[in-house]
C-alpha cells in the first residue's frame, strides 16, 4: 500500500493508514478505473507523491540507524526491537469496500499487530528519549546530561528523525499535496455522476431496510464508533458493501476525483515535482545509510 500526502487526520479517516510525514515521489497508476475492494486512495493521480509501506520501513531503520550511532556516543548500546508486518491497510476513502472486514469487524478497522518495546536500562532510557521519560512524554525546559556528556532535548531517537528529516523538507509541495487531496475529495461528491450514484445506493440500503443518504453518513453513525460491534452494524456494513457493489459506487466516485485531481496536479506541476525530487533524495540517502551500517 502507498500512503498519499494528505493530512494525517484526513488519511486516518478515510483510509485507515497511518501518515507520519509529507509522502514520497514513487510510481503508481493514474488511471481513472480501478477494480471493486481496490485501494482507491493510492490509484488516483496524487498518489505518485507518496511512499509504500516499504519505503516508510526503510526510512524509520535508517533513523533508527542513527539513534543507534548517538548512542554509541553516549557509550550505551542500542538494539531497537523488529516491528512486526503491518496488517493489510484499508482503503476507506469511499468508505467501507471489503465484505469480509464488514462481516467481521462492522465499521470498525481490523486490529493492528502490537509494536513490541525494546528492553532498555533506565540509562538507555534517558539517552534514546532525553527530556522525554517515554514516548510521547512532553518535552521538559531542563538541559540532562550523561557522563558529562549533553544530551539531545528530543533524545537520540528524537534527534535522529528531526536531523535526518530537516534537508528534504518541502513545506510548500506537501501544502499543495494536501490541498489537492482534500479540495479532490470535496468536489468529487458534487459531480452530477457521484451524486447519481449515491442515489441508487441510498435505494438499494432503503429495499435492506436502511434509511442513509450517502455512505460515508452510514460509516459515521454514533452507533457504529462507539462501545462493541453489534449484530445490526456487521448487517449494516454488509448491506453498506453489497449495495457499493451493485451500483459500482466507488469505480465512480474514484473516477469523478481522478479526473478532479489531474486537472489540479497540472496547475500544481512545479510544486509537486520538487516535492516527488526531495522525498527521492530522502529514499536514496536512507538507503546509503542503511548500506553503511
Amino acid at each position: 500500500m502507498r500512503r498519499l500526502a494528505i493530512p494525517v487526520l484526513l488519511l486516518t479517516l478515510l483510509t485507515g493508514c497511518a501518515s507520519h510525514e509529507s509522502p514520497a515521489g514513487a510510481t503508481s497508476s493514474s488511471s481513472p478505473s480501478a477494480p471493486a475492494g481496490a485501494n482507491y486512495t493510492f490509484r488516483l493521480p496524487l498518489a505518485v507523491y507518496s511512499y509504500s509501506d516499504a519505503d516508510y520501513e526503510v526510512i524509520r531503520s535508517a533513523e533508527q540507524v542513527l539513534a543507534r550511532d548517538c548512542m554509541k556516543d553516549f557509550g550505551l548500546s542500542y538494539r531497537p526491537a523488529r516491528n512486526p508486518a503491518p496488517a493489510e491497510g484499508q482503503d476507506r476513502r469511499y468508505g467501507l469496500t471489503d465484505r469480509a472486514s464488514a462481516e467481521r469487524y462492522g465499521y470498525r478497522m481490523p486490529p493492528q499487530p502490537e509494536t513490541p518495546r525494546a528492553k532498555l536500562t533506565e540509562d538507555q532510557i534517558k539517552v534514546l528519549y532525553g527530556n522525554r521519560s517515554a514516548p510521547g512524554a512532553t518535552v521538559k525546559n531542563s538541559e540532562l546530561r550523561y557522563r558529562g556528556k549533553k544530551v539531545p532535548d528530543e533524545g537520540c531517537l528524537g534527534a535522529a528523525v528531526l536531523e535526518f528529516r530537516k534537508p528534504y523538507e518541502d513545506e510548500a509541495g506537501a501544502e499543495a499535496a494536501s490541498r489537492i487531496s482534500t479540495a479532490s475529495y470535496e468536489n468529487s461528491q458534487k459531480v452530477p455522476e457521484v451524486r447519481a450514484v449515491f442515489g441508487k445506493w441510498s435505494s438499494c440500503m432503503k429495499q435492506k431496510g436502511y434509511d442513509y443518504t450517502s455512505p460515508m453518513e452510514a460509516m459515521a453513525a454514533p452507533a457504529f464508533v462507539r462501545g462493541k460491534v453489534s449484530a445490526a452494524e456487521k448487517h449494516t456494513a454488509e448491506a453498506d458493501v453489497s449495495c457499493k457493489e451493485r451500483t459500482r459506487l466507488a469505480d465512480v466516485w474514484f473516477a469523478a476525483e481522478a479526473s478532479i485531481q489531474k486537472d489540479m496536479i497540472e496547475a500544481e506541476a512545479e510544486a509537486l515535482r520538487r516535492l516527488g525530487e526531495l522525498h527521492e533524495k530522502k529514499l536514496r540517502a536512507a538507503r546509503k545509510i542503511l548500506a553503511g551500517a
